[in-house]
This record gives C-alpha cells, sequence and structure tokens, in this order.
C-alpha cells in the first residue's frame, strides 16, 4: 500500500531563488538534520536527471544505505528522487517550487512510499509518519531562516560569488560554515593542516582545500592569494581532556601561536585577503554573576580570559596590512551530537539531569547555525571590526537553561550536579567552564540587523533536537 506524506510552507523569497537554493552545493548538508548520525558516502551536488547520492545512516543501531537517485528536472518548478535501495520498500520524493509573488513562493514537498515487510510494516508507520515530520519541519525551518540570511548579506554580495577561507572546517562549527557559504552561492577554500586533510566527500564538490601547516606555510599559494576573507576557527578543543600544564600549553598554542603563524603567512601574500575574523569566546569576561556584558566589558584573569586576551590581540596584528580583523566571542553552540548539548542529553535523557552547581550562572549560548552565520555576516560585512559577542539575544542561567532542556525532552530535572564534584572530577576546568557566570549581550550584533533563526533557548533547542 502506497503512503503519502507531504510538507508545504511559505518562504520570503521568489520562485527562482528558492529553487537556486536547493540547486546549489550544500544544501544536501544544509537539509540533514543534526539528530541524525548521517554521512554522505556519494554525492553529485546536481539536480540534473540521473545523479545520484548515496548516504549511510543507522536504524536502531543497524547501518542502512541509502541509494537515491534524481529522476525529473523541470527548473524552477520541481524536481524528483527516487529511492533505488534503502530502508523503504519503494520512495518517490517530489520537490515542487510554487510562486506566489515575487518576494514569495510555497516549498512543497509530496512523498509517496510503502515500507518493507507488508503488514508487519504497518507497526512503525507511526515512527516513521512522526520522524518524517520532524525532518521537513528542520528542513523547512533551514531552508526560510538560511534565505532570510542570504537575503540579508544581499547589500554587500551583489558583484561575483565571494571566495571565503575557513580554518578548523572539520570541526563543530566549520562545518557548518563551510555549508551556509555553499549554499548561499559564495566558494568555501577549506584551510587544513597536513594532518587534517580528508577526503572531499563530507563536504560540497565546490569547496576546495588547501594545505597549511604554522611552521611552513601555505603547500601552494595560489588558491589563497586574493580571499574576500578567511575565518580563523582553528584550535585544540578547550574541554577535549583534563587541564593540566602540558594541556594548557598545547591550548595556549594551538590558537595563540597558529594564529600568528596564520597571520604571518597571511600577510605575506601578494593579494592578502579583504578581512580576517577570529573565533574567540565570552570566556573573555571571567565569572561576573549576573552582571549583563558588553564587548568593553573589562577581561578577566583566568585561564580562560588570558588565553582568549591574548588570541583577541594575535589575530588583530593582521590590521597592519591595511586590511580588516573582526572577533566572534562564541558561547555555547548547541548541536545534539556535539560540544557541550550532547554531553548532556545522556543523563537528561535518563531523568537524571537537573541545574549544574547553584544553576544561578548565566551560560552564554547560541544556536549552531546562528554561530555559523555570525561568523559569515562579520566576514562579509565591511563596517564589522573589533569584537562581537555571538550569543542569542535570549541568555538565561544554568537553572532555566536545565528546566528548558528537561521540557523540551519530557524528561525530569530536578537533579543537581554538585559544584564540589565536579570539581573533583574536572579540577579548575569546572569553575571555568560549567561554574562561571557569563552574561553576555549579544546587542552589538543586533543593531548590525543580523537575522537570527533560533533567538530563544527553547526555539532553538526544538530545531536541533527535532522536538
Amino acid at each position: 500500500m502506497t503512503n503519502l506524506f507531504e510538507r508545504s510552507s511559505t518562504v520570503d523569497c521568489d520562485q527562482n531563488c528558492l529553487f537556486a537554493y536547493h540547486a546549489n552545493p550544500g544544501a544536501l548538508n544544509r537539509l540533514i538534520p543534526p539528530w541524525e548520525k548521517i554521512s554522505i558516502e556519494k554525492r553529485s551536488d546536481s539536480l540534473s536527471v540521473g545523479s545520484e547520492v548515496i548516504i549511510k545512516n543507522s536504524l536502531f543501531g543497524v547501518p542502512v544505505r541509502w541509494h537515491a537517485k534524481h529522476t525529473l528536472l523541470d527548473s524552477p518548478k520541481h524536481f524528483q528522487d527516487i529511492q533505488l535501495s534503502g530502508p523503504f520498500h519503494s520512495w518517490c520524493h517530489d520537490h515542487f517550487f510554487e510562486p506566489v509573488s515575487s518576494t514569495e513562493s510555497i516549498l512543497r514537498d509530496h512523498i509517496q512510499f510503502e515500507l518493507k515487510f507488508g503488514a508487519l510494516g504497518k507497526i512503525g508507520m507511526g515512527i516513521v509518519r512522526n520522524k518524517l515530520q520532524s525532518m521537513f519541519e528542520y528542513r523547512h525551518h533551514t531552508t526560510q531562516s538560511d534565505i532570510r540570511l542570504q537575503q540579508f548579506l544581499s547589500t554587500w554580495t551583489t558583484n561575483a560569488p565571494l571566495r571565503i577561507g575557513v580554518t578548523g572546517s572539520n570541526g563543530l562549527i566549520g562545518r557548518r560554515l563551510v555549508d551556509l557559504i555553499s549554499v548561499l552561492g559564495h566558494k568555501a577554500i577549506r584551510i587544513v593542516r597536513p594532518s587534517s586533510a580528508v577526503d572531499l566527500s563530507d563536504f560540497p564538490l565546490s569547496s576546495e582545500q588547501v594545505v597549511w601547516d604554522s611552521k611552513s606555510g601555505f603547500r601552494e599559494t595560489a588558491t589563497v592569494e586574493n580571499l574576500d576573507a578567511v575565518i580563523h576557527l582553528a584550535g585544540k578543543g578547550i574541554a577535549s581532556s583534563r587541564w593540566t600544564d602540558a594541556s594548557k600549553q598545547a591550548i595556549r598554542s594551538s590558537r595563540v601561536d597558529g594564529t600568528q603563524a596564520l597571520v604571518r603567512d597571511l600577510s605575506s601574500l601578494s593579494n592578502p585577503p579583504k578581512s580576517l575574523v577570529c573565533a574567540s569566546g565570552v570566556g573573555i569576561y571571567g565569572s561576573c554573576e549576573d552582571r549583563i556584558l558588553t564587548e568593553s566589558s573589562p577581561t578577566g584573569t583566568d585561564f580562560l580570559s588570558e588565553l582568549a586576551r591574548d588570541w583577541e590581540q594575535a589575530a588583530q596584528e593582521y590590521e597592519k596590512t591595511g586590511n580588516r580583523v573582526a572577533i566572534g566571542r562564541l558561547g555555547i553552540a548547541l548541536h545534539p551530537r556535539e560540544g557541550a548539548l550532547a554531553k548532556l542529553l545522556t543523563p537528561f535523557l535518563l531523568g537524571v539531569g537537573g541545574r549544574i552547581g547553584s544553576g544561578r550562572q548565566y551560560w552564554g549560548w547560541i544556536d549552531v547555525d546562528d554561530a555559523a552565520g555570525a561568523f559569515l555576516t562579520l566576514a562579509i560585512h565591511p563596517e564589522c571590526r573589533g569584537p562581537y559577542n555571538l550569543v542569542a539575544p535570549e541568555q538565561v542561567d544554568n537553572q532555566t537553561f536545565s528546566r528548558t532542556l528537561g521540557r523540551v525532552l519530557g524528561r525530569p530535572s530536578f537533579l543537581p550536579a554538585p559544584a564540589f564534584a565536579l570539581r573533583l572530577l574536572l579540577g579548575s576546568m569546572a569553575d571555568s567552564m560549567l561554574l562561571a557566570s557569563t552574561r553576555a549581550s549579544s546587542e552589538r550584533l543586533q543593531k548590525l540587523g543580523f537575522p537570527f533563526r533560533n533567538p530563544t533557548l527553547e526555539s532553538s533547542l526544538r530545531h536541533v533536537l527535532g522536538r
């Protein structure tokens, strides 16, 4: 028996713009929900008839490959893909783009499918429909939000597509950023260390890769000449291991020394990038109770504060080339499979989550795609200089964060994690990263008109968790 699923949304752009978004490299990556552990084994980054995609997922822990083929294309109205092999007995997905006006169009996904195993397969129909509902809610919201960001940036991107270098592209935000750059019609240049050079199947085919080493510089410079911007995200993970003198020195070296070397090598190019955007963190302010922190607030004195301050100073040296430098002071980027949120999910799903320490400390947070969009904005906007707090407009204390996460997951959130236990487990890292209070304000970013896609904690959690 053939089943039908359909989802429609009105999107704030014309038909051609909406179709072009789906045709651009990076669209496949952008529209995969973050809660799904999916990898791409074969891609074409094309909607042309006959092009194929193979993705790898898991179903209840069992690896599943989905092999799909594009079978119809009627630009800019419609394209179709079908399953050649995969979890369904049959699957036919029609993507329709219907004009409403010069500023609006309708995105309509029409799916006909049959489950495997006949009558037995019908037992899982409710699960399948719920997964489709969550998936396409995510896809439509992401499409609308990406296009709004594209329209916001269009004031400064009216000429040829931009060429933007990205370090740290294998990281949480870097991957989302490379995909975002590509789907908005620009070209991402991945600047990678020799040990990080990877197969490009995880990235849009339009992206390029250039190898750079802090000691020997760029393996070849032609690719990085005359870039419009470089967004520098690379650095050893701050929470990847317990802090010791050796691990803190490694963290510092990867950020401060690495940034000094990158600035040196970019500055020596014949045509250096027009702007450099460097990551930093709201930890630069230290722990400040409930005081609202702006970019002009004094910096702290602990390890993270001194690290961020020296990191930013290293990046600011690039101004000596006569080009622009902007700093993105990042809060906790919310993603269900990486970073702080991923570590919180297991205890909350088991019903043993709750506030950390007193719960009165503020956690600066931001939706992972708002973080990527903000870094791209700092790279493109010609007036962006100096530091910007990359956090959401709604900032909450840890107790409110915990209650909101519990509510979104439908789980209790009453079991606290005592401060003394965290200090025993993590040492000084607990005070700097979990118990410190950083109530950072994003007012400077808001004044640019930046279009936050998920400005509240609950909207962001529901979006990235598919709830």
